[in-house]
């Protein structure tokens, strides 16, 4: 239960980031502009990806559906 609440409260905070950036006028910067500039160099690519594993991992594979 903690688990998904904490997953929850990530993704309410990286909702808010966003919407705080877009109401900002440019002074903040949101996290696709920082996913963007990390995607055009290798390491960059790398982190991201092993981000998504790391996220897709916890969240789907740990509380899917158990067969």
């Amino acid at each position: 239960m903690i688990v998904t609440v904490t997953w929850v409260a990530l993704v309410v905070v990286a909702v808010a980031w966003e919407v705080r950036c877009h109401r900002s006028d440019g002074r903040w910067t949101s996290l696709a502009t920082i996913a963007s500039r990390l995607w055009v160099s290798r390491p960059g690519r790398l982190l991201l990806v092993l981000v998504w594993a790391f996220v897709g991992w916890h969240v789907f594979a740990r509380h899917g559906v158990a067969a």
